[in-house]
């Protein structure tokens, strides 16, 4: 058997699978590492996402403008969110993990009630490409793109931006920043309004390969918690992207040789191991690495 074919193959496996793991942790990510809010709701905002981008699709939109218009109204109701409810909760873990859970019944309970228990589908975009004996999705192309091109935009949010440095000051010391005349509200809102737009976006870029239904955020909850753990808060691009790229990795070539099932168990070994060895996350640890180096040229 030709070595190529199999070989691209693998490549795009792991790349779609990290495509995956990446766009469904992201707004998790965000929320947990900047704001240290367990947000149970995650797969309810990501579903959000995925109803808009469906209900607005069917009603004649171009699906690019429904997934721009997705990220726009979970982002708002995020901020509301965060505004109504979650900020009573700052310092309060336990309580924001309950809070975000009952908001999750809720959420899935309405969506059934006003919209019964499945949609109308939205059709894959695009095409396929065959090289050899397999096949390429246009779409899972497409999402790896997006996928950089977010990684790239978030670090410059986070890294030349006001707002993004002002971020980083809130999350390392709130009381610092508030001196310093940061308004630190403001920051937990857009924060959190950005998070949650985020996991709509990925709800939205996502529901061409589902079946849209009032629970299928809960799909999106077990890999994006996995993935938030094992990349860790220290830095949220490192931590995602990281942890996207080696749970698919060990996903993907486990999966390939031994069958689904044994890769899903491979990535939840993955997983232990990493948190066992590094107990603050990959992002703690490449960030650690990344100031060795940066002290020792100075």
């Amino acid at each position: 058997m030709d070595i190529g074919p199999l070989a691209l193959n693998l490549i795009y496996q792991l790349f779609a699978n990290s495509a995956f793991l990446f766009l469904a942790a992201l707004g998790l990510i965000i929320i947990l590492g900047m704001m240290n809010i367990i947000n149970l709701a995650h797969g309810e905002f990501m579903m959000i996402g995925a109803y808009v981008a469906t209900i607005t699709y069917h009603a004649g939109i171009p699906f690019i403008i429904s997934v721009i218009l997705s990220f726009i109204v979970v982002a708002l109701f995020g901020s509301i969110f965060e505004l109504l409810i979650i900020r009573r909760f700052y310092g309060r873990e336990l309580g924001a993990l309950v809070v975000t859970w009952g908001i999750s019944l809720v959420l899935g309970q309405g969506t059934l009630l006003l919209f019964g228990p499945f949609m109308p589908s939205i059709k894959i975009p695009g095409g396929s490409y065959k090289f050899g004996d397999f096949s390429y999705s246009e779409y899972w192309l497409i999402l790896i793109g997006v996928c950089i091109l977010l990684i790239v935009l978030l670090w410059w949010v986070y890294s030349f931006t006001n707002y993004g440095l002002q971020a980083k000051a809130t999350m390392q010391n709130p009381d610092m920043a508030k001196c310093l005349g940061v308004s630190t509200n403001k920051i937990y809102t857009i924060t959190f309004s950005i998070g949650a737009g985020l996991a709509g976006l990925g709800g939205a870029l996502l529901s061409p390969t589902m079946t849209i239904a009032p629970f299928m955020g809960q799909q999106f909850v077990a890999p994006a918690f996995i993935t938030v753990v094992v990349g860790g808060a220290t830095n949220v691009i490192y931590g995602a992207v990281g942890s996207s790229l080696i749970l698919s990795a060990v996903k993907t070539n486990i999966g390939m040789a031994f069958g689904a099932f044994f890769g899903t168990v491979a990535l939840l070994l993955t997983a232990l191991i990493v948190i066992r060895i590094m107990p603050n996350g990959i992002s703690a640890t490449l960030q650690r690495y990344i100031d060795k180096k940066s002290l020792s040229k100075k």
